[in-house]
């Protein structure tokens, strides 16, 4: 890795040709753009007149990815970050698969977001720091989902390789750069974010060694080459897949400036000024070749011919004619930097294939040949690179039907037993409880929990389906978890498990927890469910379980559980002649079909009520909460009257 004394700061001596230079280089040069078919189309409607009615970027833009709810969701505290940045939430996909949402301060109008997969051995070796691989994404890139993980399996090839796998989302037509000016009411920023903001919260949070390498496709692949070349002190691989790496040459701002209209309508211009100006030399990859130093570069391009049909073939159909012409323009620059940089003596890694066209499964075949120079660059042995296991033991005989896949790593000591990550889910062992595989949502909140070093201890069952049909649990040592596909999963202690077992598990009032197991500020604890709230309070030297359901456990859920002005259950819910009631440590919650739930303190209003007979009385039953009086003391509607105390008078 270079040190921080060897930065190169961004050049801005890359001189333009003059302009009779270029104009006498137009005349003679093949124009690029009509590869693209652009150089007789106005770029004004350059969207809707090209050929079939579609727009060019159609063919790799990335498709509506799937809705995923987090299984948790985190707000970690980040230190040492610029003035502006923050990290306001995690939310965590899956154990491994992570959202986090940033607040820029080159880019503040809106949260930006960058998913990260976390290493292999993240969770096993929690000291362990690691390397980075950045993926960008291209021009139509979506602002909900990197199309690195919607449209290749980028999460499953490196889940068993010790690199952290870093996808900023977002950045439609932008190359990653800072812009001039603002266009379609953005002003985009990015390589500020990326360089500035987003590399001190991966070092102070997300346990970076510093090592890291920078890919993209398509405009992504541009922008990885300028973000080495401004900023080589921060890289140590670069990966253009059929990235476009000549800006300069006459007819490509031409073909870029028709590319960013057609994916999402922007003004190149407002990207690095006026057309060969001088900014638009300064984001030549092709010019900047001598700041790639001793990085290691590889770069990639299909002929444009379709090979769809042939039996070694990665296409999954038949390529269209924008997706022939965009890799032909990538596969002359690739070609010319490739060239332009042996001529220079910089090496150079250089695929050029015989066949292959601008879309994504042929970018996800790039990814993993480029992979072996990435891990050769880091340094990375064998067991880094990938998954090198043996299942054995108990272990194997859980995962012997492959439910969870392949191992990612040999079995690790945790706490008095072991564990052992597989490609789609964990096994876990311990001398009491035997070997479990665990999978999907639950082993994700399981993990997220601490896993067997948690309160929850180790598995003693393996996931099995609820009685109704409806969901699924798994024991623990010391308490289960619970997932339906409405709740999420959610862990629930052993002595609690008991007081909902009384009630019926989730065939009972409460249903299905919704939240995690919060403490009691007095002792004992509590947790939301479905239908109400199941709190274990510590009352006279003991624990006292109670269940608070249907519309009085609403009620409860509103005011905040056991930790609001009601405080603790005394009791279980009573019935009354039109409705019912449920005590409490610092008042009563009352119900009726007429008046619905409410909760009145005990106190002076509380004690007038008693007196006139409660609810059977003249006032009724309560149809507001107890609320302050501007001119000081307290009120309480009932369904026939109020009842107000001041100034120590209650009438």
């Amino acid at each position: 890795m270079r040190s921080k004394d060897s930065r190169s700061t961004v050049r801005n001596s890359r001189a333009p040709h003059t302009s009779v230079k270029r104009r006498r280089m137009a005349l003679v040069a093949l124009p690029t753009a009509a590869v693209l078919g652009l150089s007789l189309i106005p770029l004004a409607g350059a969207q809707s007149e090209l050929p079939g009615g579609s727009s060019l970027s159609d063919s790799f833009a990335p498709s509506k990815p799937l809705d995923r709810e987090p299984i948790n969701t985190t707000y970690p505290e980040v230190e040492g970050l610029p003035e502006g940045v923050d990290v306001n939430r995690v939310d965590y996909l899956s154990p491994r698969h992570l959202k986090v949402y940033i607040q820029s301060a080159a880019m503040p109008e809106h949260e930006q977001v960058v998913q990260i997969l976390l290493a292999r051995d993240w969770y096993s070796q929690p000291d362990k720091q690691f390397p980075e691989v950045w993926a960008l994404d291209g021009l139509r890139a979506r602002d909900d989902e990197s199309g690195w993980t919607i449209e290749t399996n980028i999460e499953q090839y490196y889940a068993d390789k010790n690199v952290n796998v870093i996808m900023p989302v977002g950045g439609e037509s932008s190359f990653y750069t800072d812009w001039a000016e603002p266009d379609n009411g953005k002003h985009y920023m990015w390589e500020t974010f990326l360089t500035q903001e987003l590399v001190p919260i991966l070092d102070n949070q997300f346990r970076s060694n510093k090592q890291r390498a920078v890919v993209g496709i398509s405009m992504g692949g541009t922008a990885a080459m300028n973000l080495a070349q401004r900023h080589p002190y921060l890289y140590d691989f670069v990966g253009s897949f059929s990235g476009y790496l000549d800006t300069t040459s006459p007819g490509m701002p031409q073909a870029i400036q028709a590319a960013q209209m057609d994916a999402g309508g922007y003004n190149a211009e407002k990207m690095w000024g006026p057309l060969y100006s001088q900014e638009w030399y300064n984001h030549d990859p092709k010019l900047g070749i001598k700041e790639l130093g001793d990085m290691t570069t590889y770069v990639s391009a299909g002929s444009g011919q379709d090979d769809y049909g042939n039996p070694d073939s990665v296409a999954k159909g038949e390529a269209n004619l924008a997706g022939i012409g965009l890799e032909v323009l990538s596969r002359m620059s690739t070609d010319s930097f490739a060239k332009r940089a042996k001529r220079e003596g910089v090496d150079v890694i250089s695929k050029l294939r015989p066949s292959g066209v601008h879309s994504w499964e042929y970018w996800q075949f790039e990814m993993t040949q480029a992979w072996p120079y990435i891990a050769d660059t880091f340094g990375l042995g064998e067991v880094d690179r990938g998954a090198d296991c043996e299942v054995t033991g108990e272990i194997a005989k859980v995962t012997g039907n492959g439910v969870i896949g392949n191992c990612l790593n040999d079995e690790y000591v945790v706490d008095d037993g072991k564990a052992q990550d597989f490609s789609g889910g964990t096994a876990y062992w311990s001398p009491d409880s035997g070997a479990h595989a665990l999978f999907g949502r639950i082993n994700a909140r399981y993990a997220e929990m601490g896993g067997p070093t948690s309160w929850l201890g180790f598995p003693t069952t393996g996931e099995k389906t609820t009685p109704d049909g409806v969901g699924r649990f798994v024991h623990f040592e010391n308490g289960s978890i619970y997932w339906t596909p409405s709740t999420g999963a959610h862990a629930i202690t052993k002595s609690m498990m008991t007081t909902w077992g009384k009630n019926g598990y989730e065939t009972g009032d409460l249903k299905y927890p919704i939240a995690p197991v919060v403490n009691i500020d007095g002792g004992g604890q509590y947790q939301f469910f479905q239908n109400g709230v199941l709190v274990e309070a510590k009352q006279d030297g003991k624990k006292n379980g109670y269940i608070v359901h249907g519309a009085i456990g609403a009620k409860y859920k509103d005011m905040g559980g056991p930790n609001s002005a009601a405080g603790a259950p005394r009791g279980g819910e009573k019935k009354l002649k039109k409705g019912a009631f449920q005590e409490f440590e610092n008042g009563n919650i009352y119900w009726s079909q007429k008046s619905g739930a409410h909760f009145i303190p005990y106190g002076d209003i509380f004690d007038r009520w008693g007196e006139n007979g409660f609810e059977n009385g003249k006032y009724g039953y309560p149809t507001s909460d107890q609320e302050d009086i501007l001119a000081g003391g307290l009120k309480q509607d009932f369904q026939n009257g109020t009842i107000t105390t001041t100034m120590g008078i209650t009438r």
